[in-house]
């Protein structure tokens, strides 16, 4: 018996020397005649699972993987043979079992965290993922492929300062990997330093002249930037070398739309095969096809495509964002509108006539256009779309707890440093220029009214309105970026009730407290533009400039507009999409009792 110990030792050495040379079929051929000499070495049988799956033979590799665990089940590396034989299968809930069975013999395994997170993000489970990618670097800070992907989930999360530290920790592992070059672009795309993205898309692609994805990504990018020429030389080298890119393919589609050719668009789109693409770039393709053919006129072929698409958008993101998590945050929103609250005056110290101006409304009201045409203005700066207000309400909510006083109870001091929050938040995105009065534009501020007039007394509010069916029905047919108020988008009723139960916010915070405000409604800007822009701007007080005139060439020199508006605010204001909701009135039959109050209220006529 022991010199059969002897010799199958020695065969192992020799299996395993050669799979290090990678001669893996030689290494199977022993590492077979191992097991069946000895098949209670479970050692044997991991090893041999392992050699199978990089063989490709993953049935074979799951047996062998399964005959280890039932010989050593408290012995860690089964299990993960095992979940690696799984993953590589697609058998992505038995894979979960077993890499949390690993996980829990052994945590200190970097790989098993690394590929649990890998297997959490395909299901779209965003924190479970997270959590595993940031064990996995914990235990090996080092790990390039774990540094990459968390780097890259913390941009989809917009965690920028997170993320580019980790993509700079990656990239001191791999200097030259267009992978994590790539990802890092994204974070400076996001961040505004859209010629930091391009140089590390430009580099990327140095590196790797043939990679596809890069190519896609740089398409993208300048395609949002209105670079057309330069954006369709990118697809037709991408395509060169794979024809069937769907994110080339979506990319030379927009490029078309773009530049009118609505038709060539949908050609482009239909030919694409959705099936089994990731859910989010399914979404997009879908959207997009059916604006076009809402474009077209068609809208009974638009609706089952928006229908189609908002059900894979949400697929995407199983992490359960839902509008149920969206109307449960902002149910509160009105909790220290106390009779307090409404009798209060705001803090006078540092408090002055250049308080803010806040660009408030549901989204898809125009706002995008309205920021363009109010950044035109010399005497008036945007800030589109950051955190800042959030970034204050944290703060406050950190002191207020449960007190529902806590809002109209805020001394002087708390109130110049929520003050110093916002402003130290807006300068991390522009730099005010001397005397300019900033526009913080971010719709969904309106749930936040109260803390804002609250903290800035004298601040101006901008009330944009639109129809309220025109407004869901736009939100419904956009594929925005989830998060928790963007995933009550996904049907028509969600975002009915989500409309409502802002839009009625709105009515009690005007109704209780002393705002500043001026309405102005889609339908009455684009029909009359110089009218009601006048208007606004005298209620802001800072007089009429022909500068305002010229909004769609100043769109065109700003970097990347982050709205789904991007495309439309760089065109000649148009009045097609004024009361497009007409051609979808079946579709909201079910939810016009929603709307109607709105709709009679902001004094529309269906």
């Amino acid at each position: 018996m022991a010199t059969e110990n002897s010799q199958s030792h020695a065969k192992k050495l020799q299996a395993d020397q050669l799979a290090r040379e990678n001669r893996l079929e030689e290494a199977r051929t022993l590492y077979v005649e191992i097991c069946r000499t000895d098949q209670s070495d479970a050692e044997a049988w991991i090893n041999l699972s392992t050699i199978s799956r990089r063989l490709g033979h993953f049935q074979e590799a799951e047996t062998c993987a399964h005959q280890a665990v039932s010989l050593r089940p408290v012995l860690a590396l089964s299990h993960y043979a095992l979940a690696t034989a799984l993953y590589s299968q697609g058998k992505i809930e038995e894979a979960i079992v077993s890499f949390r069975d690993t996980i829990q013999s052994k945590p200190e395994i970097p790989r098993a965290h690394y590929l649990l997170g890998n297997v959490m993000y395909s299901k779209g489970l965003l924190d479970e993922a997270l959590a595993s990618y940031r064990q996995a670097v914990t235990l090996q800070p080092n790990f390039f492929e774990a540094l990459n992907n968390l780097g890259g989930l913390l941009t989809s999360l917009h965690l920028l300062d997170e993320a580019e530290k980790v993509l700079r920790q990656a990239l001191a592992v791999q200097p030259d990997s267009p992978e994590a070059l790539t990802n890092l672009a994204c974070v400076a795309e996001q961040s505004g330093q859209v010629d930091e993205s391009l140089t590390l898309l430009q580099r990327a692609l140095r590196i790797r002249p043939d990679a596809v994805d890069v190519l896609a990504r740089l398409a993208e990018l300048l395609e949002r930037l209105g670079r057309l020429d330069e954006a369709r030389k990118y697809i037709e080298r991408g395509l060169v070398l794979n024809n069937t890119h769907p994110v080339l393919i979506l990319a030379a589609a927009k490029v078309a739309r773009n530049e009118g050719r609505t038709k060539d668009a949908v050609t482009l789109l239909e030919a694409v095969d959705v099936r089994g693409l990731d859910h989010s770039i399914s979404a997009e393709i879908q959207v997009l096809l059916g604006q076009l053919y809402d474009r077209l006129g068609e809208p009974g072929r638009a609706f089952p495509l928006f229908v189609e698409g908002k059900r894979q958008l949400a697929l995407s993101t199983q992490s359960g964002e839902n509008a149920n998590h969206y109307l449960k945050k902002i149910e509160s929103a009105d909790r220290y509108l106390t009779k307090r609250l409404a009798g209060s005056v705001g803090c006078e110290d540092g408090a002055t006539d250049e308080d803010p101006v806040f660009l408030v409304g549901f989204p898809r009201s125009g706002t995008t256009l309205l920021e363009q045409v109010l950044d035109s203005h010399p005497s008036l700066q945007a800030l589109e779309e950051k955190p800042a207000v959030d970034i204050m309400e944290q703060v406050f909510l950190d002191w207020a707890g449960d007190k529902e006083d806590a809002l109209a109870e805020l001394d002087p001091g708390q109130i110049a440093h929520l003050r110093r929050v916002y402003f130290a938040e807006v300068a991390r995105h522009v730099k005010l220029g001397r005397g300019a009065k900033l526009v913080d534009k971010l719709p969904l501020n309106i749930v936040k009214v109260p803390l804002i007039w609250r903290v800035f007394p004298h601040a101006r509010f901008i009330l944009a309105l639109r129809h309220p069916c025109d407004v869901c029905l736009s939100c419904f047919m956009q594929s925005f970026a989830v998060n928790q108020a963007m995933a009550s988008f996904f049907t028509l009723e969600n975002t009915a009730h989500t409309y409502a139960r802002v839009m009625g916010l709105w009515q009690e915070f005007d109704r209780m407290l002393p705002l500043r405000y001026h309405r102005i409604r889609y339908e009455d800007l684009v029909g009359n533009f110089e009218v009601e822009i006048r208007a606004l701007l005298d209620f802001l007080g800072v007089g009429w400039n022909d500068a305002v005139l010229n909004h769609v060439e100043h769109a065109k020199q700003r970097s990347v507009i982050n709205t789904p508006s991007y495309h439309q605010v760089t065109r000649p204001i148009y009045q097609h999409a004024k009361y497009r909701w007409k051609q979808y009135a079946k579709e909201f039959d079910p939810v016009m009792p929603i709307l109607r109050p709105y709709i009679e209220h902001f004094g529309y006529t269906e």
